[in-house]
């Protein structure tokens, strides 16, 4: 069963296990794509604005 980086990196990233450069890590190990990359960073802008409106 192939990983599916793009959802894992993702996943760590949401969870706050992995920062901006283990991200960007994945794009110079070409396991994700730049764009990818900006499409998690949006996703953890999201996140942090719903937390925000929750409090």
């Amino acid at each position: 069963m192939a990983i599916d980086w793009f959802e894992k990196v993702k996943e760590y990233y949401l969870g706050g296990y992995y920062g901006v450069e283990e991200v960007n890590k994945f794009v110079k190990l070409k396991k994700i794509t730049s764009e990818q990359a900006e499409e998690i960073f949006k996703a953890k802008e999201e996140q942090d604005k719903q937390k925000e409106a929750e409090n």
